[in-house]
C-alpha cells in the first residue's frame, strides 16, 4: 500500500512538472544564455560588395537603375555582426546619393543577412555563395521604395 502511495505521488508530481503547472517568480528567473551554434562557420563579409538594383519607387514606378552600381563596403565584423557603408555610383562614375552608414547581422544559418541603414531603410536577404548575396531593400518613408540588390564580393 505504501508503495502505491509513493508511486501515485510521484506520478502526480511528474504530471505537474510536465504540464507546466508550476509557477516561478519573475524576479528570480534567469535568462538562458544564447546557445552555441554547432558547426556554424561564420562567413567573412569584410570587403566591397558591388552589383545592380531593380525596384519600385512610389510616384516614379518600376526602375532598373540602368548603369548604376551599388557598393556595400563591409568595414568591420565581429562574429555574426558587421558594420560598413553603402554608396551608389552613376553610369558616368560619379557617386550619387551620398554614403550611408549601415550595420547588419548574419543569421543563425550562416546565410541569412539583415541590414539596417542610418536614417531609414533596411534590407534582408541571403548569401547565395561565399562571394554572392541577394538582398531586398525596403524603405517605408514617403515616397516608399523597394528593390532587389544583387551583389558580388570584389
Amino acid at each position: 500500500m505504501k508503495m502505491k502511495s509513493i508511486l501515485g505521488a510521484s506520478i502526480l508530481v511528474l504530471a505537474v512538472l510536465v504540464c507546466g503547472c508550476t509557477t516561478t517568480n519573475a524576479q528570480n528567473t534567469v535568462a538562458a544564455a544564447t546557445p552555441e551554434i554547432p558547426n556554424l562557420v561564420v562567413p567573412n563579409l569584410v570587403g566591397n560588395w558591388t552589383g545592380t538594383m531593380k525596384g519600385y519607387d512610389y510616384g516614379t514606378g518600376f526602375n532598373d537603375y540602368a548603369g548604376y552600381t551599388m557598393t556595400l563596403a563591409v568595414l568591420e565584423q565581429q562574429d555574426r555582426v558587421f558594420a560598413g557603408e553603402i554608396s551608389f555610383t552613376a553610369p558616368n562614375g560619379t557617386q550619387v546619393w551620398g554614403v550611408t552608414p549601415c550595420a547588419g547581422v548574419i543569421g543563425r544559418d550562416g546565410k541569412a543577412i539583415t541590414i539596417i541603414e542610418n536614417e531609414g531603410g533596411y534590407s534582408s536577404g541571403s548569401l547565395i555563395a561565399p562571394d554572392e548575396m541577394e538582398i531586398i531593400y525596403a524603405d517605408g518613408r514617403e515616397p516608399f521604395s523597394i528593390a532587389i540588390d544583387s551583389l558580388k564580393k570584389n
